[in-house]
């Protein structure tokens, strides 16, 4: 027995000893540092490498190993193990050490695709980023978080390496292994100067390439800061106004021109509230205050489906969400007006808010030179953010806002916006918003020798809508909605005593100087869904639905060859007028190389709202009306293609965009239209009831290629860009049916934005724009009859103003950075128009006193040489 024991004892001695050994062998073989250099290639390849510079054996079936994905490896002095694991992840495909063997074997799975969601948000403010990047390398599969920061990423698998990107913030590389659906917030770090050896990338680039969208532009509050300023205001609609395609109406005027479309043919949703009038102090400035957006994306003319109601651009601006974490405030001091903007928790990680105001003092600086002149503006941005669970989220937001720019004139803004967000399960998001709006515009006078009365001018909109976006699987995002607005347009209203009423209208009958407050209800619904195909091929394609009807309970007017003939009453529960616009969208991208993409798009919009404007830089004059039986809503028709590709990384993209497009039923004045002629007595936009007989409408159609750089080097950032692009009509009644250039044609635009980071703390910068000058009409002859000289005009705008020349120049020095220092300042000093260059914007036409037969013209221009000087601080 004794000998027995002992040969057992000693097989179990061999046994340990052997498996010890075995094991010590496996784990000298996956422990042995090696470095593997290898980019975008087959899992086989980079096995294969590893074979010949180290001698290592593998074993596996070529079924067994040929991973669809291609992977990049950049390791230096590190254990195979980590190789290994790194190459397989996501896959169904493990290994084992057999001898001096790496055995590759499959395992039998069923896991079926999980969903990876959440949110992106700023790791200190809790703010919740927009257009951020999610991408499993393991897959090769990548998505952007919604306007909300939501997210969702089906999976396959249970490991995987996600990289997360968002421009101006420190990538994120997680690596989870989950086999579940499971839902996250993922903080990320803003990116700063003082932080070394960082990874920050151009996620912009990456989400370009990924989405199937042409001549979609986004910058955020930082870009706009960067732009010399005028006069110390910081202004989005100037910021706008660089970008390729896109030009300022005029050259005092934050309305813009896209693609060629007049201004009235942009929509901009604040907060998803619609702004009807974006201007303070007649133009001069925008009513967005820069401290408290924090997103803004333009659309020229591939508008997604679940937006409507404009032919050229959307606009849209998000407002920031408040700080969850911090209190925290920001503010400036300028020339002309002051801002402040507070924000913090009310309930840590809960419920925040941010308050955001700016107030001219520019009336004090007026009045010490014209005491009877009164001008002022302000703006008064709220919100409040809260999180009631991990599936519910309410937002509530508000604008309001003003301009007095006379003694007795004065107009604003008013917007709300109450949101609600609802997580039903990972793959269904949905945002249900109330939303109103008010644009109203009031003129009067207290005048004895005419007796008090006022003159209003406005719309006012309703809004109820909801809108869900579904993570179908990897290939299938599909957003869908409905959507029903109340509007109630007041063209023009004349209220006061009969005497006040008489003294205004003793000329013309008051019946004839006031259009009827007409009442629209807008009902729409769409379908969109973004689909890949290939790794290569994706399409975004939706319909959009929308039902106009015009609302009676007043008399209406029928027009017969633009003259009044005939009239019928409806009644208040009926409608005179019911629009059914179709409208599909498609867009394709294809990537043709890992940085480089080829885009095209088809759309077709619809706009039911219309615009008389006194001039064609629009104003807080200018009068909402809705289409009706008379003037029909206008229609366009846009192709678009380009390419994009970027260079060093990302840093550079280079990209070139061409369009055509078609208007239908476009509206312009008749040739000698006179219903805005100023009364003799007192300037009073006296529309008149049949305003329709002075317009007409016919088409129009633009066309133009856009070539673009766009550069982000660590010490310089800017943009180069050139338009060449024609905008052309042709309206009946209108220069003889010829067709003539729309008052937005200017073929030629070249611009350069250079930002130039000197040191840590001063940056230059410096915007030159040169330009077509604007078409006009001029006067050609006088001609003699009963004693009075009448001119004589050109075609419509058959001559062509000197070419548009300015360049801006301005220097930001910031306060010196210390540890633990939360208060930060800047100086900002800028110089408009520094070569002072005579930019005509408009020419009047004054028949000489001395000989009626010559014609004086004399060039208005806007902006000289105008020295700027602005103090910002934050902490």
């Amino acid at each position: 027995m004794n000998i027995y024991f002992r040969l057992f004892a000693l097989i179990c001695l061999f046994t340990v000893v052997s498996n010890y050994l075995q094991a010590q062998s496996t784990t000298r073989m996956l422990d042995r540092r090696i470095d593997v250099i290898a980019e975008n290639i087959s899992v086989k390849e980079v096995l294969g490498k590893i074979s010949n510079d180290y001698g290592i054996e593998f074993s596996y079936s070529n079924d067994v190993i040929s991973l669809p994905q291609r992977v990049t490896v950049i390791i230096k002095e590190k254990p195979l193990k980590m190789v290994l694991d790194q190459i397989l992840t996501g896959s169904n495909v493990i290994y084992k050490v057999s001898g001096n063997q790496i055995v590759f074997q499959a395992i039998k799975t069923n896991i079926k695709p999980i969903s990876f969601s959440g949110y992106v948000e700023n790791l200190k403010s809790g703010e919740r980023l927009i257009g951020c990047i999610v991408y499993d390398s393991t897959n090769n599969v990548g998505v952007l978080t919604n306007t909300f920061g939501y997210f969702n990423l089906p999976l396959k698998g249970c490991r995987h390496n996600l990289t997360i990107r968002y421009l101006g913030y420190i990538n994120k590389a997680l690596i989870i292994n989950i086999g579940v659906d499971t839902t996250v917030v993922i903080k990320l770090e803003e990116a700063t100067v003082t932080l070394k050896e960082v990874i920050v990338t151009n996620s912009s680039a990456e989400a370009s390439l990924l989405r199937p969208q042409i001549g979609l532009m986004a910058i955020n509050s930082k870009d706009v800061k960067k732009l010399p300023n005028l006069l110390g205001e910081a202004d989005i609609m100037r910021a706008i106004q660089i970008l390729p395609g896109i030009q300022s109406a005029n050259e005092r005027s934050t309305g813009i021109s896209v693609r060629g479309g007049s201004i009235d043919q942009n929509l901009f949703l604040l907060d998803d509230a619609p702004v009807f009038q974006i201007s303070h102090m007649m133009g001069f400035y925008s009513i967005f205050n820069n401290d408290a957006v924090k997103d803004i994306k333009v659309y020229k003319g591939d508008i997604p489906a679940n937006y409507g109601g404009r032919l050229a651009s959307l606009v849209d601006i998000r407002l920031k969400d408040g700080n969850m974490r911090n209190f925290a405030a920001s503010g400036g001091i300028g020339i002309i007006a002051s801002d402040l903007s507070i924000e913090g928790p009310i309930v840590n990680d809960r419920v925040s808010f941010i308050v955001s105001g700016k107030y001219s003092y520019i009336g004090t600086l007026v009045k010490t030179i014209l005491p009877n002149i009164n001008l002022s503006f302000y703006d008064l941005n709220c919100k409040l953010n809260a999180k009631i669970n991990a599936k519910n989220r309410i937002y509530f937001s508000s604008y309001t806002g003003g301009d007095k720019s006379l003694q007795s004139t004065s107009y604003r803004n008013n917007t709300l916006t109450l949101r609600w967000n609802h997580i039903y399960n990972p793959k269904l998001f949905s945002n249900v918003s109330f939303i109103y709006s008010k644009y109203m515009y009031t003129s009067g006078s207290t005048d004895s020798s005419l007796g008090n009365y006022s003159w209003t001018s406005g719309i006012k909109e309703f809004a109820l809508k909801a809108d869900y976006n579904y993570f179908a699987n990897a290939g299938n995002t599909l957003d869908f909605g409905i959507s029903t607005s109340y509007s109630l347009f007041t063209p023009g209203k004349l209220d006061g005593n009969q005497q006040s009423l008489n003294n205004i209208t003793k000329t013309t009958p008051f019946s004839n100087r006031v259009v009827t407050e007409q009442n629209v209800l807008d009902h729409s619904v769409y379908i969109s869904n973004v689909q890949k195909i290939t790794e290569k091929l994706s399409f975004r394609y939706g319909l959009r639905a929308s039902l106009y009807q015009v609302i009676g309970g007043h008399w209406v007017y029928k027009l017969t060859n633009y003259y009044v003939t005939d009239s019928f009453y409806v009644s208040k529960n009926s409608t005179y007028f019911n629009y059914l616009s179709v409208e599909p969208r498609l867009s394709i991208n294809y990537r043709c190389t890992h940085n480089s993409a080829l885009k095209a798009s088809y759309t077709y919009t619809s706009q039911q709202t219309q615009l008389l404007m006194r001039t064609n830089g629009g104003g807080p004059l200018d009068v909402w009306f809705p289409s009706d039986n008379n003037i029909k809503p206008q229609t366009s028709s846009q192709i678009s293609c380009g390419y994009v590709y970027y260079f060093f990384n990302n840093l550079l993209e280079a990209s070139i965009e061409s369009y055509y497009k078609t208007m239908n039923n476009i509206i312009d004045y008749k040739d000698g239209a006179t219903f805005l002629a100023k009364s003799s007595t007192i300037y009073v936009n006296k529309t008149t009831y049949n305003f329709e007989e002075q317009l007409r409408t016919g088409i129009g159609y633009s066309y133009g290629t856009e070539l673009s750089l766009n550069y982000d080097f660590n010490k310089i950032n800017g943009i180069v860009s050139y338009t060449y692009a024609h905008s052309k009509r042709r309206i009946p009644d209108i220069n003889s049916g010829k067709s003539y250039l729309s008052p937005f044609d200017k073929p030629h635009t070249f611009d350069v934005f250079l930002n130039f980071n000197l040191t840590n703390r001063i940056s230059l910068s410096t915007n030159f724009r040169r330009q077509s000058g604007q078409v006009t009409t001029i006067p050609v002859y006088v001609a003699i009859m009963f004693g009075k000289a009448f001119q004589g005009y050109s075609n419509r705008n058959a001559y062509r103003l000197p070419y548009y020349s300015r360049v801006d120049i301005s220097m930001t020095i910031k306060t010196k950075e210390k540890p633990n220092k939360k208060y930060h300042s800047e100086w900002n000093f800028s110089v408009i128009n520094i070569t002072n260059h005579a930019n005509i914007q408009y020419v009047n036409f004054i028949p000489s006193t001395e000989n009626p037969d010559i014609i004086q013209a004399k060039g208005i221009f806007m902006l000289g040489f105008i020295p700027s000087i602005a103090y910002h601080f934050n902490f």
